[in-house]
């Protein structure tokens, strides 16, 4: 026997007559002296854990193995698993699972590693804990494999027992990965084995809705819970109100606030930071600072989000100097501006066109260690770009690239729009090129500056031509992009192709804006097509839309002679 082998079978003997936790304190100083641990002393303490009800020592002692932290040359890491898993006789065993798979868990190592010894144990007949199926199943969704996850969930009900946690977890997948309808039927599924869905349980599938879009049915949800008499806590109201916002149904957010309020659930941090976002947008900004007051008072403490929310809501109202005043306050709060709040306060500069404050700014963000991102360098781009300052423009470009940072396709499109706005076709037409060559797919809105800029210029035949080309690219014209071409039309005086693009949208559901209507009844009535014309009279009254006097009398003079 060698003199390490000796000296761990010393240290084996001790450890089995103390208790756990001086066993714990020897086998520490004796790691910290040099002694190198055989898969037999590992093996013993591991054992005197859990015959002391002490899985949380156990588990913690693999994870230092696991994570390195406990090494030895008499064995691997692979050979040390094996040994304390192959005495499936000892009623330890399970146990020895259990911490060795929650390890694997709360070290955060390959997930299939942790499904490997869960699958093991539940082979070799041992049933484990529900909270050990729930931490696997966690550990499998943050890693965003929740498919396998679904199918561990499905290859084990019924063998292994779960509980309403476990029913949560896989509703979560379900919700964050866009799959509502099996997320409902994990639900039925859930009270069909008799479980009582909980707060927690309803205010996942409201928020699974309203990422979804379908608030409608979050509402029903969250009516159902107060029926079955379950208390709506901060983060279901939250959710709930922020998935009216989203969707546009405003009055509904903020009666649902109220609502909060009166039942007597006080707004947390997320809650007051989704009001007052949507009072910053509606430009109500007194009533944003109001709520703001109020987090003070109630000694609710804000984060950067809450400071850059009213930063973007101050610059959106032009009163760029408060906005900037709130950067000072930010950093008093012992807060750090991000890239973010930089970005915000120099597109808003960059819209009030103050360009050299916007450059300040952008110069002062860099001093102070923060790297521009993408939406950075796109708003000095558009900035830079409406003053018709293409060299500036191409810097910008070239600076973001040398950062690593590639231009996408919200940059390729301003750039289109700068050369389409400065009667440069040509260098438009270059820049989609490079978009393409870049595997970056040409959106509606890129499609709409092109558009456009051949229509300013009265190219109908270029314009027409991408129109017609966006049906291959499956990309739909919207509304602007219709207006564009009718308006385009009608400059050129084509009468019929205006009016047939003006019933094209309409059959397609969209409303002609006032301009389209009037210019293609006024080249109607150029070309004397009196009826045509007082029938786009009369489809645009109907729309609420008002048409001019000077049109209004010249198709009721028309018509009095036609009659």
């Amino acid at each position: 026997m060698s003199q390490t082998q000796f000296q761990a079978v010393t240290l084996l003997s001790k450890m089995l007559k103390i208790p756990p936790l001086e066993a714990l304190s020897l086998f520490n100083s004796s790691s910290q002296q040099g002694l190198h641990h055989t898969q037999q002393s590992i093996t013993v303490i591991l054992h005197h854990f859990l015959s002391f009800d002490m899985p949380s020592y156990a588990q913690s002692l693999i994870q230092q193995v696991l994570c390195g932290r406990i090494t030895s040359p008499l064995y691997t890491l692979s050979s040390l698993l094996s040994h304390l898993t192959q005495d499936t006789m000892n009623s330890n065993c399970p146990l020895v699972y259990e911490a060795i798979v929650n390890a694997h868990v709360n070290s955060q190592l390959q997930p299939e590693h942790a499904l490997f010894y869960f699958d093991q144990m539940v082979d070799k007949g041992f049933v484990p804990q529900s909270n050990t199926l729930n931490n696997v199943l966690i550990f499998l969704v943050r890693s965003n494999r929740f498919e396998k996850a679904w199918c561990v969930f499905d290859r084990y009900k019924g063998r292994i027992v779960t509980d309403e946690y476990t029913f949560g977890i896989l509703m979560k997948g379900c919700c964050d990965t866009g799959d509502l309808k099996r997320g409902f039927q994990v639900f039925d599924e859930m009270c069909h084995m008799g479980y009582s869905p909980n707060v927690v349980v309803y205010t996942t599938l409201i928020d699974g809705c309203c990422k979804n879009g379908e608030v409608e049915k979050a509402k029903e949800l969250f009516c159902k819970m107060e029926e079955l008499g379950l208390v709506a806590n901060q983060y279901t109201y939250t959710v709930l109100i922020n998935g009216f916002f989203r969707k546009g149904f405003k009055r509904e957010g903020f009666k649902l606030y109220e609502k909060m309020k009166l039942d007597g659930v006080l707004p947390d941090l997320y809650t007051y930071n989704c009001v007052m976002s949507e009072y910053c947008k509606d430009g109500k900004m007194s009533k944003a600072f109001e709520l703001f007051e109020e987090m003070h008072e109630r000694g609710v403490t804000c984060n950067v989000v809450t400071y850059n929310t009213l930063i973007g809501g101050l610059c959106r109202e032009k009163r760029l100097g408060e906005a900037e005043k709130l950067v000072g306050r930010i950093k008093r709060d012992g807060l750090s501006p991000t890239i973010v709040t930089y970005t915000t306060l120099i597109n808003g500069y960059c819209h009030g066109g103050m360009l050299y404050r916007a450059l300040s700014l952008f110069n002062q963000l860099k001093t102070f260690g923060l790297t521009p991102s993408l939406t950075t360098y796109n708003v000095l781009i558009a900035g830079f770009s409406r003053t018709e300052n293409p060299s500036r423009v191409l810097d910008f470009v070239h600076e973001m690239e040398e950062r690593g940072i590639s231009p996408s396709q919200v940059t390729f499109t301003i750039l289109i729009d700068a050369f389409a706005r400065s009667f440069d076709m040509e260098k438009a037409v270059q820049v989609l090129s490079c978009m393409n060559k870049a595997n970056l797919v040409p959106d509606v809105c890129t499609y709409g500056v092109l558009i456009n800029g051949w229509c300013y210029q009265g190219n109908m035949k270029e314009a027409s031509k991408l129109f017609r080309s966006m049906g291959e690219t499956n990309v739909k014209p919207n509304d602007v992009i219709y207006n564009t071409m009718i308006c385009g039309y009608c400059k050129e005086g084509s009468s019929y192709k205006a009016l047939k693009l003006l019933q094209e949208m309409c059959g397609k559901r969209m409303i002609p804006n006032e301009a389209s209507y009037n210019m293609t009844i006024k080249v109607l009535c150029d070309d004397e097509k009196w009826e045509e014309a007082q029938i786009l009279c009369t489809n645009m009254i109907k729309s609420g839309l008002r048409l001019s006097k000077i049109l209004f009398d010249i198709t009721s003079k028309a018509k009095a002679i036609n009659v």
